[in-house]
């Protein structure tokens, strides 16, 4: 796999970047475009193979990647991102909270537990991971922190996506006030909340209306449009956008 070619004069060079699900979807294309602007990664997943592969190939033409195995539904794993990225590069300069999953299930449905895990990976780690850059960032004169949400998180979901929507929701919530918290400090806060992409998202659902053989993102857009928006994006100053097509309607 050749990566893309780095561009000239990128304002991204050098940059430290924290990528949180990198191994597929959004994620991987983040990664790649990171690579392909001299950013120096830090590749996040509960299923690292692909980005170890990924880092291994970025390394292999003169790059630098580092992978992170953690499980971000585990709050005492989650430090390891940020103490990990700090040893190998002393600095954090974006952080892109991606990783997440859906549960599927009606609210009659839920099951309490399996609700949570959810939360904890797609809201509460995105905002234990920012929490923690905020000090080093501060410290640094700025950075960057990029949450991924959804159309969902801004609009009504269909049924059975309502805890997913919900955990969107709750993203916007907190991350637009941030952004004026920390708007002094010359760190920027982003919400990119796209529609469907092509990602592993119907493989990787759980709960009772999951069904992993059917893939529903199969005629989706290409992640790599959202992800080419998402870097366009975050050298402007809109708080919440919607990268990929729906952004361009």
């Amino acid at each position: 796999m050749a990566l893309p070619a780095q561009a000239q004069d990128s304002p991204f060079d050098d940059k430290v970047a924290v990528i949180t699900g990198s191994s597929y979807g959004l994620g991987r294309e983040l990664a790649l475009l990171g690579a392909s602007e001299g950013m120096k990664l830090v590749l996040v997943d509960r299923r690292p193979a692909p980005s170890q592969e990924l880092a291994e190939q970025i390394r292999s033409q003169g790059g630098e990647a580092i992978v992170v195995e953690v499980d971000l539904a585990d709050a005492d794993q989650r430090p390891r991102v940020i103490d990990q990225a700090m040893e190998a590069f002393g600095r954090i300069d974006y952080l892109f909270n991606n990783a997440g999953y859906s549960y599927l299930a009606t609210l009659e449905q839920m099951d309490i537990e399996q609700a949570k895990d959810m939360f904890e990976v797609n809201y509460w780690a995105y905002a234990d991971l920012a929490q923690r850059v905020i000090p080093i960032m501060r410290k640094q004169g700025g950075g960057t922190i990029l949450n991924v949400s959804s159309i969902l998180g801004m609009s009504a979901a269909p049924p059975g996506l309502g805890h997913y929507a919900g955990n969107k929701h709750a993203l916007h919530g907190l991350f637009q006030s941030a952004a004026q918290e920390l708007k002094a400090d010359n760190i920027k806060v982003f919400i990119a909340a796209p529609a469907g992409m092509r990602t592993m998202i119907s493989q990787h659902s759980v709960g009772p209306l999951a069904n992993p053989e059917s893939d529903r993102a199969a005629d989706w857009e290409d992640p790599a449009i959202a992800a080419r928006d998402i870097f366009d994006n975050i050298q402007r100053d809109k708080v919440i956008f919607n990268p990929g097509y729906i952004g361009r309607q």
